[in-house]
């Protein structure tokens, strides 16, 4: 694939990406594509926080309700998807707006992914459910420099770099990334206060429990590996077994949603991008995207 051209507007979870990002794409002329990895799913649009049809119907939106929710799909098979789809708005003439809070996916459009194996169902399922523990014991002591090397706290990782030394027999960390692509991606990650942000978390866990997010996990049947690893899913299941209350529920959700976002912040730190204030001039930010296009 030729050379791609595209902006980047990552953050964690609850800084305000979406509106930021339409008002952009609106002053830029350009389209939106998403890099979320639950927000690429069908169903599940107040759990995973997909921005409103008001926002969606403003400038067009791509890879969010693309997939059902009992496909898996791997920051692989994203970076192939986006490709495609960047590929196709360069050749419009339009440089879209890549807009997401999953590192990972980002960085697959960035950097090619190694040659892996593609995930297994069935493997996937029996590493779900193994204790992370237990996971990580297997890591160290078959792949000691990917031990010390992953994020330990994100489990969706630590499964795919065991399923890779199953599938493989080799270690994950001998599976080294490609060189950069010659893509051109300027970037801007939204920041907020530690305070501002966990207020922001808290009410929006809050909103979502009390507008729908209960009734689409309980409707929901035959979710894939990933989709069961939505913040919110296991622990509204919880709730719906009876063996906890709504208030710990919340609670548990609140709580998961700010390290997340305390792991995506760790994360966005070591990219190439600037930091920006979410409560700043978007006139601002269209000025930045500008300079890097001409």
């Amino acid at each position: 694939m030729s050379a791609l051209r595209f902006f980047v507007l990552a953050g964690p979870t609850a800084v305000g990406k979406s509106e930021f990002a339409v008002e952009i794409a609106e002053q830029l002329g350009t389209e939106i594509v998403g890099a979320d990895a639950f927000q690429i799913y069908r169903g599940f649009q107040i759990l995973s926080g997909k921005p409103p049809s008001a926002l969606q119907e403003r400038v067009r939106h791509h890879l969010i309700d693309v997939l059902p929710v009992t496909e898996n799909c791997d920051a692989a098979r994203y970076a192939t998807l986006a490709g495609e789809k960047i590929a196709e708005l360069n050749r419009r003439g339009l440089v879209p707006l890549v807009v997401g809070g999953s590192g990972f996916y980002i960085n697959a459009l960035i950097i090619p992914l190694p040659d892996l194996p593609r995930s297994d169902p069935e493997l996937r399922a029996q590493l779900s459910a193994e204790p992370l523990g237990s996971l990580l014991s297997e890591l160290r002591e078959r792949d000691p420099e990917a031990f010390h090397q992953i994020d330990r706290s994100n489990r969706r990782r630590v499964e795919r770099a065991i399923e890779v030394i199953r599938l493989t027999g080799e270690a994950f960390s001998s599976h080294r990334p490609s060189t950069p692509a010659e893509h051109q991606f300027p970037g801007l990650v939204l920041t907020r206060s530690r305070v501002d942000l966990h207020r922001r978390i808290n009410k929006r866990v809050q909103w979502m429990l009390e507008n729908g997010a209960i009734e689409e996990v309980a409707s929901a049947s035959d979710l894939n590996v990933t989709a069961t690893q939505m913040i919110g899913v296991p622990e509204i299941r919880r709730f719906l077994a009876r063996e906890i209350s709504l208030e710990e529920c919340v609670r548990t959700v609140q709580a998961a949603t700010r390290q997340y976002a305390k792991r995506q912040i760790t994360w966005f730190k070591k990219q190439p991008f600037l930091p920006f204030d979410a409560e700043g001039s978007v006139q601002k930010a269209v000025e930045f995207f500008g300079q890097q296009s001409s």
